[in-house]
């Protein structure tokens, strides 16, 4: 009934379920021998035939696992930004959701929020210059990839002054730059919920003027705490590379929106 090539595989039943079929002691998924309720090999739970409260139930505890693991996550970067990250690339990894589904999951809330409150659609100019509407239209279309320019700024910032340190090789100072903009959209999340309330045109152009002031000041401190965390750094000595480690990333964060600003103004005077 199985194959026997490299792995075992199990043969599906060319016609009806066989009597029996989810009754034997085998991972209908890879064909090992199950001894107990989950695959040794594959680790996929013993499958018995499907009913309607296996739809509902399965379908509910893949949701509540992916939103426990997101609240635990989220709420343990807020606290140890830094700390995470190092556990991850340590190898405790299921006790911390992967960075990049946490990062999708976030940019997603951002997004439907931006969409929702029209965030981008309320400044001062809005509706007196074609060029400038226009902007904001690209703006909200390209949002996800604006969102993403502070792991890059994260990054330069943590391999340029730290990249001999604790042997990290490049991708783990990328997983630690992904938790830290993992944590800024969080807070960035968390600094919008007003605007979802409180839709006023006058509300959303004073909130978004006064984010400007202390939303990087908020990004800066974040960094500043995941860097000293994640390579075990002494306040005491070492403050001044942490100093410089945070003025590459502010640059870098500076530089990269700039640009990103410049891109938007060209595709929407060329385009």
């Amino acid at each position: 009934m199985f194959d026997t090539a490299d792995t075992l595989k199990p043969t599906m039943p060319d016609g009806a379920i066989p009597a029996g079929w989810f009754d034997a002691p085998t991972c209908r998924n890879c064909g090992a021998a199950l001894a107990t309720p989950f695959c040794a090999e594959c680790g996929q739970k013993d499958a018995k035939r499907l009913v309607w409260g296996d739809i509902a139930r399965e379908t509910w505890d893949r949701v509540r696992v992916f939103e426990l693991q997101w609240l635990k996550t989220t709420a343990r970067l807020f606290v140890s930004p830094g700390t995470v990250a190092r556990e991850y690339v340590l190898g405790r990894r299921t006790a911390h959701m992967h960075p990049l589904k946490l990062l999708v999951a976030l940019v997603a809330v951002l997004v439907l929020m931006l969409a929702a409150n029209g965030y981008f659609s309320q400044y001062g100019f809005a509706g007196k210059n074609a060029d400038v509407d226009r902007m904001a239209a690209r703006v909200m279309a390209y949002a996800n990839w604006s969102f993403s320019l502070g792991i890059v700024a994260v990054f330069v910032g943590s391999w340029t002054v730290f990249r001999k340190r604790l042997s990290y090789n490049a991708v783990e100072h990328g997983v630690l730059a992904v938790y830290c903009q993992n944590i800024v959209l969080a807070l960035i999340i968390a600094n919008m919920l007003p605007t979802m309330v409180w839709r006023d045109p006058g509300f959303v152009l004073w909130h978004k003027s006064a984010s400007l002031y202390y939303v990087f000041a908020i990004k800066i401190v974040v960094v500043a705490i995941a860097y000293r965390q994640f390579f075990l750094l002494d306040l005491r000595t070492e403050w001044p590379r942490l100093a410089i480690a945070c003025l590459v990333f502010a640059g870098t964060n500076w530089v990269l929106l700039r640009l990103y600003a410049a891109a938007i103004l060209w595709l929407v005077t060329h385009t």
